[in-house]
């Protein structure tokens, strides 16, 4: 009888030998690299160093394996932003339920904060891997596009929307908002996106300590710039 495909999903526990995360990791380098069509399934195992037939086992198919590796992509960088993305989730149920309100100044030190933290996430050489795999689906969205954006993307621009809004003093959902948002989170994942040109822009052979610290301070001075029509900066 024919085994039925696995319906596991990543976040399913992990394998007790490490082949799932083995797979998912090759997975997502190889397919960042090379696209979906570009590589096959014996080389996606060769690289994670395991059975072919794991790939079925834990994945079901190819396919099953590509949207795995969108999966596993929103927890690492829900897991990354950590503390920080929890601790604004808090502070706007503490709003939403009637708690204080978040004021401008507040909205702008939290819209700072989470800045910051994307601008050191997309600093980080893992992030490398990442962002080939993300910047394939933006140019041909996939069912994993979809993945990526409802539990990453999404969230991260509803928050940013409302801090914006604040800021502005405008519905988050006009469109001036939306686009601001956009704007601000583009300006930040540029950073990621375009290394190449950064460092030879920059004159910097990679980005360390110092580099990362001069760019987060880039954060600030977006934000700084998100204030009602008329209104200048202090």
């Amino acid at each position: 009888m024919t085994k039925a495909p696995s319906t596991r999903s990543a976040g399913d526990a992990a394998s007790p030998d490490g082949t799932r995360e083995k797979l998912l990791l090759a997975a997502l380098e190889l397919f960042g690299r090379y696209g979906f069509e570009g590589i096959s399934t014996r080389k996606l195992a060769e690289r994670a160093g395991v059975n072919l037939q794991a790939i079925n086992y834990y994945f079901g198919n190819k396919r099953g394996l590509y949207n795995a590796v969108a999966d596993y992509l929103i927890e690492r960088l829900q897991m990354r932003l950590g503390e920080r993305r929890r601790m604004v989730l808090d502070r706007f149920a503490e709003a939403q339920s009637g708690g204080r309100p978040i004021d401008a100044p507040e909205a702008r030190a939290i819209l700072t904060m989470l800045g910051e933290s994307m601008l050191t996430l997309f600093a980080d050489d893992e992030s490398a891997v990442w962002v080939r795999y993300m910047v394939r689906e933006q140019a041909e969205p996939t069912e994993a596009y979809d993945r990526i954006y409802a539990g990453f993307m999404q969230p991260v621009l509803a928050a940013a929307r409302h801090l914006v809004g604040i800021l502005l003093e405008a519905d988050p959902l006009s469109e001036r908002v939306r686009l601001r948002t956009l704007s601000l989170v583009g300006s930040l994942i540029i950073y990621r996106v375009d290394r190449a040109t950064i460092l030879r822009e920059m004159g910097w052979s990679a980005v360390g300590p110092e580099e990362i610290a001069a760019i987060r301070g880039i954060a600030a001075d977006l934000v700084a710039g998100i204030r009602p029509s008329g209104e200048s900066a202090a």
